[in-house]
């Protein structure tokens, strides 16, 4: 999944942008986790509020992609560094 992450991050960042688009990927992937651990910690104790956690994470999820999805579209350049199709 971070392989995923980090091919969509090079194909939809626009040129000399790639530090800045790598950094924000790998801190929104820290935050992530950090966030998630501090949630699933707290809910470790109550059985019933653990076994909603994964369908709750995974709405987020769809609500956040779909609040983004105009910024989300692919870009009319090639992806760099690899050869155009002949």
């Amino acid at each position: 999944m971070v392989a995923c992450a980090y091919v969509i991050t090079e194909t939809l960042t626009p040129a000399g942008r790639a530090r800045e688009a790598y950094a924000w990927l790998i801190l929104s992937i820290g935050a992530g986790q950090s966030a998630g651990h501090a949630l699933a910690g707290r809910l470790a104790e109550q059985p019933l509020a653990s076994a909603a956690l994964p369908g709750t994470g995974a709405a987020l999820a769809l609500t956040v992609l779909l609040a983004a999805r105009r910024c989300l579209g692919p870009t009319r350049q090639p992806p760099r560094g690899r050869p155009k199709a002949p």
